[in-house]
């Protein structure tokens, strides 16, 4: 008796589980809006990925991963998101932009998210810097049709390149005259991410023109399905 009890007890939960309807299994779909809050800097466009538990994009006093040490320095946006699409834990990556997002304007994009993937987040470059990147780590996707989540993400130093701030260091169009498009083994530095520093003036970039304060982003996410 104890074990037709077992298998009738079985075979209850699994006419329960086929039951659910397939809709319960589909991925949710949120709108994605990023918005530069810097008075004057120009922002790449944004990788936005959906993935589990904090961190999973990056992480504040560890080292940068090679594909957003080639965004932070040279703006790499699809090596970013490429390497990120084969990470484990992420699920969807989304770029929103296609071009400089300059102060004060706002881009969107459309992404999914399974069930086990309930977080989000954001990373762009700070055009105008040797390595710093506008982001936000890890923000929780909201849970219903109709709600909106609104965070705000902080300047980072990828601590990666020397910020020597000049000229010839930074990406194209930092004042139209930057000349780097690639890394410059130079100016390696091995340190770990961590809050940016802002624009000191030891190089070309005026403190006063490209001074910004935190948060430097925006971001608000609304569940459309």
């Amino acid at each position: 008796m104890r074990r037709r009890w077992g298998i009738a007890i079985l075979t209850v939960a699994l006419t329960a589980t086929l039951a659910v309807p397939a809709a319960a299994h589909e991925p949710a779909t949120f709108r994605v809006t990023i918005t530069n809050l810097t008075a004057n800097e120009l922002l790449t466009p944004f990788v936005v990925a959906t993935h589990r538990g904090h961190g999973r994009v990056f992480h504040p006093g560890r080292h940068a991963s090679a594909g957003l040490r080639e965004l932070a320095e040279n703006g790499g946006v699809g090596v970013f998101a490429d390497e990120l699409s084969r990470r484990r834990g992420v699920g969807a990556v989304a770029v929103a932009g296609a071009a400089p997002v300059a102060a004060g304007a706002s881009v969107s994009v459309d992404i999914t998210a399974r069930r086990g993937t309930p977080r989000l987040s954001v990373v762009g470059m700070i055009i105008c810097s040797n390595d710093g990147f506008a982001g936000v780590a890890g923000a929780r996707l909201p849970r219903h049709v109709g709600e909106t989540v609104t965070v705000y993400g902080d300047a980072y130093d990828a601590g990666t390149e020397i910020n020597t701030e000049a000229y010839a260091d930074l990406v194209p169009p930092c004042d139209g005259l930057g000349q780097s498009g690639t890394s410059n083994p130079a100016l390696a530095e091995h340190g770990v991410i961590r809050l940016h520093a802002g624009i000191q003036g030891v190089g070309d970039l005026d403190p006063e023109l490209h001074h910004w304060s935190n948060p430097v982003i925006r971001v608000t996410i609304e569940r459309t399905g």
